[in-house]
């Protein structure tokens, strides 16, 4: 039996939108991990790697709003961890590692659109944080 577009393009709906919340749990699992005082390299791979599972959820299915704002919540974090003086160097080393990945495919997405306004923006207040490590 074959399906008409119209369910065929709702069934694709359906599962981007259970891929989406399924990510969006393991999203917020990875964050409490990040929010205690004891977390480790590990746990901050793992939610970077979560963010990137999810930016890349939204970006195969064509929703590019989401793609940003995942990318967008990722950023954000990760640049407050370069910066958290309770962590040790390495796991500020690597915040500030995925720091640059992410910066890189958030410009990336925003050139596509462009708003380079906002990736320029993007870039000065990475550098803005990321001074001492240079």
């Amino acid at each position: 039996m074959t399906r008409t577009v119209s369910a065929w393009l709702q069934h694709k709906i359906s599962d981007y939108k259970f891929a989406v919340r399924d990510i969006t749990v393991d999203f917020y699992l990875a964050e409490a991990r990040l929010n205690r005082p004891e977390c480790s390299l590990g746990q901050l791979r793992r939610f970077n790697d979560t963010c990137l599972d999810m930016a890349e959820i939204c970006d195969i299915n064509g929703d590019d709003r989401s793609y940003l704002h995942a990318l967008g919540k990722l950023h954000h974090r990760l640049i407050q961890e370069m910066g958290n003086d309770d962590r040790d160097r390495l796991f500020r080393l690597q915040a500030y590692q995925f720091a640059r990945q992410s910066l890189t495919h958030l410009c990336q997405k925003l050139a596509q659109s462009g708003d380079w306004d906002q990736a320029t923006r993007l870039q000065r207040d990475f550098v803005r944080h990321a001074g001492w490590i240079f």
